[in-house]
């Protein structure tokens, strides 16, 4: 598949030049901040066809965005730092803190685009024929010319072949083995950074990740390849995971060599200026993704991912609907885990959150809010810190479970018991207001458990989100219900009542059913309604229970 995709033709590169210029965690902190430099694009102005994707906009048109962006899932100096949150249709990146772990790579498919997809903090972009120059490995982040003058007199790194941040310096032209020629810098992270170079002895673009030239990160990304080659055993892991072709060392980097992918699933809702995916592109992509982890859960493997989100999943095709699963940097095996701080906050499970021993379940909760925001547009769960997180699940879900609570090392810190012996959320933290002069402060509010209802984020009974999928085919309330159905048994707090992927895939929301049917399901539907209404009995009250679900 990446060797075909690194064959397609230019096209029209991402709107704006963000995405495919700004390499560093402190520029895009400082882009995202203001709205009118994050490059969006409405739906109806996607280019391209895509037989197989829809992307908002008409009825029955299947667009895609256009050009063929990088995507990779270079995102973290540790997890917390690579949590980024929306704020007015917009991401923020958070401070950088120490780094903790690295991601696969993946790169942008068209030979004539500039591998200039700089996905630090979440998406790639930018491609496109011809147009727009390449990323400046260095431009973006030196110093000034007089303090870079002044460090290079002093120190000469790895023989010159590193900058002071012990990064490789890329030099595009370059040939590496006689085998790996470097096109442009794709992008850079804590752990290093990716290339976009054509491989000469198999014909074809690859992106190649050099791990920094220090000892905790390659002894992290060791750990990486050794999970990479693991799932390599399995035939059918092309499906599922980006593909580690070769792994080598040279001039005292770890070079790991990786197939092309395409876009992101955020380049994705970005091309959507944020108003999310159709629910029947949304059930392609929960389709794969549940399949996915139900090979990374097979019992010689259960490896647990630990960082699913929509940065992670890119298109293998900006054509098809197809996706593989990047970043294995912080995964790990449930028999061996080895962090406690893991997963980006938006997608961060309960377990985790309150310190109870986690399991391969943190995946399927992060599944549950990327496809709520694939099709919703925003994420479920916008957390601006742990506190915030808790809180805002608890609008949504209500209250965890005794048992949970209590079985939380940190549960404390979101939950105060009462005499009684149950438990309610603490009073939140004061933030700062903002303008009201120095040191005032405004007190954080939120609403009652559980009356922040999925069924309305979702939009089940008005013609889904905001009401802009009324009318459309395949957006019916049984399908919304269906889907909100799944969704919900993957979001239960006890990560072993959590619906395991094998049962996932048996769930109606993947069934296909004939119109004749939903019709009638549909009419069954309003018949409860009514009936339930008038207050008869005639009715029987599964059909009430399964309409108003």
């Amino acid at each position: 598949a990446s060797s075909n995709s690194a064959h397609v033709s230019a096209q029209p590169a991402l709107p704006g030049g963000l995405y495919g210029q700004i390499v560093s965690c402190d520029q895009l902190s400082h882009h995202y901040h203001y709205s009118n430099q994050l490059p969006q694009q409405q739906p109806d102005q996607l280019v391209g066809p895509c037989p197989d994707v829809e992307v908002g906009g008409a009825v029955g048109v299947d667009v895609l965005v256009g050009g063929t962006g990088g995507g990779i899932g270079m995102t973290k100096a540790n997890h917390d730092a690579s949590g980024m949150y929306y704020k007015k249709k917009r991401r923020m990146k958070e401070p950088p803190a120490a780094p903790a772990s690295n991601n696969s790579a993946a790169a942008p498919a068209t030979v004539n685009a500039v591998g200039n997809s700089a996905a630090v903090g979440g998406g790639g972009g930018g491609g496109g024929g011809g147009g727009g120059g390449g990323v400046n490995s260095t431009a973006d982040d030196a110093p000034p010319a007089a303090q870079q003058n002044k460090r290079d007199k002093k120190a000469v790194y790895n023989d010159g072949y590193d900058d002071q941040n012990h990064d490789y310096v890329v030099r595009p032209g370059e040939l590496w083995l006689d085998r790996y020629e470097v096109d442009s810098l794709i992008g850079k992270g804590s752990f290093g950074q990716v290339v976009k170079a054509y491989d000469y002895q198999e014909q074809q673009y690859v992106a190649i990740k050099i791990i920094k030239n220090k000892k905790p990160f390659l002894n992290q990304a060791q750990i990486e390849v050794r999970l990479l080659e693991m799932m390599n055993q399995y035939p059918e892991a092309s499906s599922f995971v980006v593909r580690l072709r070769r792994h080598f060392m040279f001039r005292s980097h770890l070079f790991l060599v990786f197939e092309l992918l395409s876009y992101n699933l955020y380049d994705l809702l970005r091309n959507t200026n944020f108003r999310g995916v159709s629910l029947n592109l949304t059930r392609k992509f929960a389709q794969q993704l549940c399949a996915a982890l139900e090979f990374l859960s097979r019992s010689d493997l259960q490896i647990i991912h630990s960082d699913l989100k929509p940065e992670n999943i890119l298109l293998v095709n900006p054509k098809r609907s197809t996706i593989k699963i990047i970043d294995f940097g912080s995964s790990c095996q449930y028999h061996s885990k080895i962090y406690q701080y893991i997963q980006s906050r938006f997608y961060r499970s309960p377990e985790v959150l309150m310190g109870i021993d986690y399991g391969l379940a943190i995946d399927t909760w992060s599944l549950a809010c990327i496809l709520v925001e694939m099709h919703t547009g925003e994420p479920l769960f916008a957390g601006q810190n742990e506190f915030d997180q808790m809180m805002k699940i608890v609008e949504v879900l209500g209250m965890p479970p005794k048992h949970i609570i209590e079985m939380g090392k940190k549960s404390g810190k979101y939950f105060e018991r009462l005499p009684d012996g149950s438990y309610q959320p603490k009073r939140p933290p004061s933030a700062e207001s903002g303008g009201n002069g120095a040191g005032s402060r405004r007190p954080v509010t939120y609403r009652p458990p559980g009356t922040r209802l999925l069924r309305d984020l979702l939009g089940c009974d008005q013609g889904g989100p905001g009401g802009r999928r009324h009318g459309e085919a395949g957006h019916s309330p049984a399908d919304y219900h269906r889907f909100l159905d799944l969704v919900a048994r993957m979001l239960e707090y006890d990560p072993r009542q959590r619906l395991r992927p094998h049962e996932a895939m048996q769930h109606r929301f993947f069934r296909r059913e004939s119109a004749a049917g939903e019709q009638q399901q549909q009419q069954q539907a309003a018949v409860a309604a009514a009936a339930a209404a008038a207050g008869s009995s005639a009715v029987p009250s599964s059909m009430v229970t399964s309409t108003v679900l």
